[in-house]
């Protein structure tokens, strides 16, 4: 009995000391790429209609030098919470898709839409533990339910004149958090008042509010003529989303000018749309208005 005290205490003073421990850690979305000084942001994952795990990537250049980028498919996995491993590759617009690697080029300063594909996840799967991709490594990735778009491999010579700008994003079709963007019509000028209306299915991957803001928009025209403000409005008037359900967005932008129904193109116009984290600029260019 005298052993078994002895014992107890010396357990009870090693409970007593104070261990040091970091603190628990949350999902990382967004990493920095030091070899490229880019940063890659996962912006949702949600399965498309042939049933591919597909997660929307954003790809910021922070350099100063115009870069060639290449991601080996064997670096690119996704780890579920069930503990399976599960190959995917990277897919940029404006880049190749290869038999071993993508290749894509990241302008300096500039902004590059992806999205890794993954094949052959089962339906039962519906959280990703951890993503790696080219060395990166993000962590807590939940599937979404809403069908993600359709993903070929981009190629320059099948993208054509209709790629956005360098530093632009596609109109129509974009993904900000977990909300993708498709366009339906316009935009359209719209009066009294006179607005640029655009006219958006919306989905959310997950359950979430849309939060857009219109307090630094700046709409540029033919000729050089300018406004400022803008406006959204949802479908029955609630913006709290429902994973998978899409509703009806209308974009407006100030078209306050003179006649204005004869502007043919809207050359620069900006918005922000919340994330879930940061509120994210969306920048449209060379924008032709539908009559």
């Amino acid at each position: 009995m005298r052993g078994l005290s002895g014992f107890l205490a010396l357990l009870s003073l090693a409970l007593a000391q104070t261990v040091s421990l970091p603190k628990p850690e949350g999902p990382v979305v967004e990493v920095v790429a030091p070899n490229a000084n880019a940063t890659f942001k996962i912006q949702g994952c949600a399965r498309d209609q042939e049933g591919k795990v597909v997660c929307a990537v954003q790809i910021q250049s922070n350099a100063r030098t115009n870069q060639q980028l290449t991601v080996l498919h064997q670096s690119v996995r996704a780890i579920s919470a069930r503990g399976f491993s599960y190959p995917g590759y990277l897919s940029v617009e404006g880049g190749q898709v290869e038999a071993s690697r993508s290749v894509f080029s990241l302008p300096a300063g500039n902004r590059a839409s992806g999205k890794l594909i993954f094949p052959q996840v089962p339906k039962e799967e519906t959280f990703f533990a951890a993503i790696y991709a080219g060395g990166l490594e993000f962590r807590g990735i939940p599937i979404g339910q809403a069908p993600a778009p359709q993903v070929q491999a981009a190629t320059p010579q099948s993208q054509g004149a209709s790629t956005p700008p360098a530093g632009a994003w596609d109109y129509r079709r974009f993904t900000v958090g977990p909300f993708t963007f498709e366009l339906q019509s316009g935009p359209k000028v719209i009066c009294w008042p006179c607005w640029f209306s655009f006219e958006y299915t919306v989905t959310a991957s997950q359950d979430a509010e849309l939060e857009m803001r219109f307090d630094q928009t700046r709409t540029i025209t033919e000729g050089g003529l300018q406004t400022t403000g803008g406006d959204f409005r949802v479908s029955g008037g609630r913006s709290d989303f429902l994973a998978g359900i899409p509703l009806r967005v209308t974009i407006l932008l100030d078209a306050n000018l003179a006649q204005p129904e004869q502007i043919q193109q809207i050359l620069y116009t900006e918005f922000e749309v919340f994330d879930g984290k940061d509120w994210q600029r969306v920048v449209f260019r060379n924008v032709p208005i539908q009559k």
